[in-house]
């Protein structure tokens, strides 16, 4: 008996261990199944990803004109207002340019006015030589009815000599009445010839009214063509407006102002330097509007429905919530297998022993900052989305937190852009 008293004595102990070894085993099963099903209620629940940035509008500031940069006012990454001045290119040559596109107008306008005289002095003289026209033909009408008289004068003188010739030699009349009738037949010949030659001269009258006539319309439409007049628009004015115009336009490209109120950023440049048409010198990050472009898994995109609340932890802000909205889920992605090369298309043979869900583009809206935490482009964020249905359990029990509950002094409260203060600066 007194042998077997250790062995009795350890046997409760050993109990005991088996006993607290199974509640702690227990206790981590439960405990297992409890994070499981906390962390698949969040991802269910909640879908989320890292994959994500901050985005906002960007305007590459890039000249129009071609010059040297004599006005540089503002400085990197400095905030600017819609309209303020940025930067300034040598007016001079621009200014040369207006100034002659100007002097090119008012000689065309002087061109034009002489080209109008020269058509109305056409016209008239078009008038002026149809009235000669009509007065040649009427006189060319007239002499040839002078013509017609004296030619039957002269056959009334020729038919008289012939009657009288035979009764002088019957001796009826005397040598003289037919001298004086032979002298009237030579008088009316004469008088026919200076007629007919006055029609020719009429004529050449006539023809000569006519081709100034031509010539004066020909003056016309060379002129009218030169004045290049289409209804109510000059087109030679015009060209000369439309000079003027690109010269007062490059002119004014020399000062360039900002489109919109946002950041100067990457500003690599200064006075002095000559800057090449098209060519960025530096871009503004648009202030108005910022939103995260978040890549979720197509498995997620299901439960992810437009005007959905979005949390949003920036990377830079640790703790600290943002709220987006989501705006739009994003409706295709570029695929490099199967892509079309040339006229064929490029299939990649692969293994499907794994296959990974795409990752789709969703476009979440965000409040407007407060200025001591601003937004900034491409800066790393969580997003994480609250989809319909009931919070899980764990939540309503007050078990753990929800990311879309927050303590209001904990978070920045919605601002609208830099501070007055640095506005000022």
């Amino acid at each position: 008996m007194t042998q077997d008293s250790p062995t009795t004595a350890t046997e409760p102990a050993d109990l005991r261990l088996r006993r607290i070894a199974r509640v702690v085993s227990m206790v981590v099963i439960a405990s297992a199944v409890v994070s499981v099903s906390v962390v698949w209620s969040q991802v269910q629940r909640y879908p989320r990803t890292d994959d994500a940035f901050i985005r906002a509008n960007t305007i590459g500031m890039a000249p129009r004109v071609y010059g040297q940069i004599v006005e540089l006012p503002i400085r990197d990454n400095q905030f600017v207002q819609k309209g303020d001045l940025l930067y300034r290119i040598d007016p001079r040559p621009y200014e040369v340019a207006l100034a002659r596109a100007e002097a090119g107008m008012a000689l065309v306008k002087f061109d034009v006015r002489a080209l109008e005289d020269t058509v109305k002095v056409s016209d008239a003289r078009i008038v002026s030589s149809r009235a000669e026209v009509g007065r040649a033909e009427a006189d060319v009408m007239r002499r040839r009815a002078e013509v017609s008289a004296a030619k039957a004068r002269a056959d009334y003188a020729a038919d008289y000599l012939g009657r009288i010739k035979p009764l002088l030699e019957q001796q009826f009349i005397t040598a003289d009445r037919v001298s004086l009738a032979e002298s009237d037949l030579e008088a009316a010949n004469a008088a026919v010839a200076a007629a007919e030659a006055a029609v020719a001269n009429a004529n050449a009258s006539l023809a000569a009214a006519n081709a100034d006539v031509v010539s004066a319309e020909a003056e016309r439409k060379r002129a009218q063509n030169a004045l290049a007049q289409m209804g109510e628009t000059n087109v030679r004015v015009a060209a000369a407006q439309v000079e003027v115009e690109d010269a007062r336009l490059n002119l004014q490209y020399c000062e360039v102002r900002a489109p919109m109120d946002g950041w100067v950023t990457n500003l690599n440049t200064n006075v002095g330097a000559f800057v090449q048409v098209g060519s960025e010198l530096f871009s503004i990050v648009q202030n108005s509007e910022w939103w995260v472009m978040a890549n979720f898994l197509e498995t997620e995109i299901e439960q992810i429905r437009v005007g959905q609340e979005v949390a949003v932890y920036i990377f830079a802000y640790p703790g600290h919530r943002f709220r987006g909205t989501v705006q739009g889920i994003g409706w295709a992605l570029f695929q490099a297998n199967g892509a079309s090369q040339k006229t064929l298309p490029d299939v990649k043979p692969t293994l499907n022993w794994v296959r990974l869900a795409q990752r789709f583009p969703v476009r979440i809206t965000l409040e407007p900052f407060d200025p001591k935490y601003p937004y900034r482009m491409g800066g790393t964020v969580t997003a994480i989305v609250k989809t319909e249905g009931r919070d899980p359990i764990l939540e309503q029990l007050g078990l753990i937190g929800s990311p879309f509950k927050a303590n209001a002094g904990e978070f920045p409260a919605s601002g609208s852009g830099p501070t007055l203060v640095e506005t000022a600066r």
